[in-house]
């Protein structure tokens, strides 16, 4: 697709997958957060089974389609599930939020509507992202203020034990013990330290956005069941739309042509940055 860039220059880890062609106003900036042992592309891309059909990263190949005007962007972190990397949600949302502010920087137009998508991990540093925003202000201000909407895709409000977390990338049966776990495992354990601080920084900020939490709907081929279950998926707020989503935790958030579950998402992004300027789409 024309103004995507499939090349990305080295150290950059806040990746610009959609630029609106040259004299078409931003109206709007899309960054996208993937989750534990996820990548910055392959998360949000749509493999068809035995070959049939195109692979489909629809961040770019589709969103663009529904918000010509969108700015995409997808965040790239070391998300892996055993790692020795200092791993940190607090440390990771300062990272993204530095990076976007010298984008925004860049193009020369800070006031832009930003609706942060996340799956799993990915919604949790974004809900730390946004506090990180507000109190560092003036430097982030802007990031803080024009932040109109949250969507969620299977983000683990409350946790989930660690034998969930780890069938997303081995089989259940390996042992965990003969490799060091991440921070972010450690974090993402129900009820841990980490969630309930990220949860009651957030709670302050959850008024001024709009909020979407999408559930899976399938259970997850090893475990059998979801890997997020709808009652830590759902953050229980007045403000928050809820909906289930086909699909496992993997496959919640990958959209292929076609795939009727990619209109309520494209919707609820739009509806995002209407709330922040009605005039736009």
């Amino acid at each position: 697709m024309a103004n995507s860039r499939d090349v990305i220059e080295a150290g950059s880890d806040l990746q610009e997958l959609y630029i609106p062609p040259p004299g078409t106003p931003k109206q709007i900036d899309v960054v996208a957060v993937h989750g534990l042992g996820g990548h910055y592309l392959n998360t949000w891309t749509h493999v068809p089974s035995r070959g049939n059909g195109d692979v489909t990263l629809w961040l770019r190949d589709l969103l663009p389609q529904k918000l010509p005007n969108a700015h995409v962007m997808s965040f790239s972190y070391d998300s892996a599930i055993y790692s020795r990397a200092d791993q940190s949600v607090r440390a990771t949302a300062g990272k993204l939020v530095q990076l976007l502010r010298n984008i925004r920087e860049e193009y020369e137009d800070e006031n832009r509507p930003i609706v942060f998508i996340g799956h799993s991990l990915g919604g949790i540093i974004i809900k730390q992202a946004l506090k990180h925003a507000k109190d560092k202000r003036p430097r982030f201000s802007d990031i803080h203020t024009n932040t109109t909407g949250l969507i969620f895709f299977a983000t683990p409000h409350r946790g989930a034990d660690a034998a969930r977390w780890a069938a997303i990338v081995m089989d259940i049966a390996s042992s965990m013990s003969l490799r060091p776990s991440s921070g972010f495992l450690n974090a993402l354990q129900t009820d841990s330290e980490t969630l309930l601080s990220v949860s009651e920084d957030f709670l302050p900020l959850a008024g001024s956005v709009q909020l979407v939490s999408f559930w899976e709907e399938h259970t997850h081929p090893v475990l059998g069941k979801p890997v997020v279950d709808k009652s830590s998926a759902v953050m229980g707020l007045p403000n928050e739309e809820v909906m289930m989503l086909g699909g496992n935790h993997q496959a919640i958030c990958r959209f292929g042509v076609g795939d009727r579950r990619f209109d309520p998402v494209w919707r609820a992004i739009r509806r995002s940055a209407k709330k922040l300027s009605p005039g736009l789409f």
